[in-house]
């Protein structure tokens, strides 16, 4: 599967970065390596063993991360600054309910910088599959410490196992995925929710699981993140015209190319397509 833009066009840098982008047969291969893996992962984490301490569940899950990482090149693209990592940007509706409706309009966006691949690349890797075949989803959970969304894309079962790191906790302005096993929902933290969804939290069997981490919001954590947080309701909103829609999800990925913005990315593919 060779990395389109919208136009169908082939950004070249991408290309000359990767291997074997664009060869569909090891892409694959990849994919039914990262599938197997990811089954015998599910399996083992049902028997209830502590994943995170257990000697062969870490060289498992160690092997599919692995293996995630060589499946992001072939699908996305290879980046090699340590730097620099993928973007996903959200195109979002404000419904009229919102109450500045009036005076700012119902058009929103976040960009998200997701965690880096070599620390956290099946979260990574996932959300740019919920990116890439978005078909629908809104913001529907107005909770003091979290703003949570549902998400209908071809994802459709949760992280196949707690993927967390240290490194990169739940700060003020992550975003993790939602839930025990995690996902396909996620939220946005709009407190410091460190301890509430770090290792220990949200169960009393293992003191090391923690939700998921899947990046920062980079744009609009100043200004659409406090506006979607004036939903009106609290907590799970069953009224649906009072829910802040995602209408669309933008993977961009690095470059050098003329067509690249300001910040040096341009748009890898977008869902639903316009």
């Amino acid at each position: 599967m060779q990395q389109e833009r919208a136009d169908g066009s082939i950004p070249a840098k991408l290309r000359a970065n990767t291997e074997h982008n664009g060869d569909e047969r090891l892409e694959a291969g990849a994919a039914l390596h990262v599938q197997k893996l990811d089954e015998e992962v599910r399996a083992l984490k049902a028997t209830g063993i502590i994943m995170e301490t257990d000697k062969h569940a870490l060289e498992l899950t160690s092997k599919l991360q692995r293996a995630t990482r060589e499946l992001i090149k072939l699908r996305y693209g290879e980046i090699t600054d340590v730097n620099t990592n993928f973007r996903v940007k959200m195109e979002l509706e404000f419904q009229s309910t919102i109450p500045d409706f009036e005076e700012k309009g119902k058009d929103g966006v976040l960009v998200i910088e997701l965690a880096p691949t070599g620390l956290l690349p099946c979260s990574v890797f996932n959300f740019l599959e919920i990116a890439r075949t978005w078909k629908n989803g809104a913001f529907h959970r107005n909770a003091g410490h979290v703003l949570q969304a549902m998400a209908h894309s071809d994802v459709t079962k949760s992280m196949p196992f707690q993927e967390y790191q240290k490194e990169y906790p739940h700060k003020k302005g992550t975003m993790g995925y939602a839930g025990r096993p995690s996902g396909p929902e996620f939220y946005i933290s709009i407190q410091d929710n460190s301890q509430n969804h770090g290792p220990g939290s949200q169960q009393t069997k293992n003191p090391y699981e923690a939700d998921s981490i899947i990046g920062t919001v980079i744009q609009g954590m100043d200004d659409v993140v406090p506006r979607i947080h004036t939903m009106p309701g609290k907590e799970f909103i069953g009224d649906k015209k009072k829910w802040v829609l995602i209408k669309s999800m933008i993977i961009m990925v690095p470059s050098d190319g003329p067509e690249a913005d300001e910040d040096g990315y341009i748009e890898f593919s977008r869902s639903p397509k316009s």
